[in-house]
């Protein structure tokens, strides 16, 4: 994999606890972000998929979110155990690192 970036850019690295059922909401961010799952079990969404497919990620995988502001998205734990992510956000300086938005209404949540 390639990254290119502009000579300004933060970096800002996140550990995010999500409680059984819990979730995200919908947002998006300014740039790429480079999502893990540490512990349990994560559910992700992209609000421009019409079928509204789950990606199931377990703890040890992950994967780069480099759709930016062009679609929203939401994170769910579906389990009855905690799950943690660790997310690391690349965006313009001074950004937001997320922005929330509204559901697409895609997903019936």
């Amino acid at each position: 994999m390639k990254a290119e970036a502009e000579p300004a850019l933060d970096i800002a690295t996140q550990m995010i606890t999500f409680a059984p059922g819990g979730h995200s909401g919908w947002h998006t961010h300014p740039g790429p972000v480079f999502i893990s799952v540490i512990e349990g079990t994560m559910t992700f969404y992209e609000g421009d998929d019409p079928d509204c497919q789950p990606m199931v990620l377990h703890a040890g995988e992950g994967f780069v979110d480099g759709q930016t502001d062009r679609h929203a998205h939401i994170a769910r734990n579906e389990t009855a155990l905690p799950a943690r992510n660790l997310v690391t956000y690349f965006a313009p300086p001074d950004a937001p690192l997320r922005n929330d938005a509204p559901n697409p209404g895609n997903c019936p949540f």
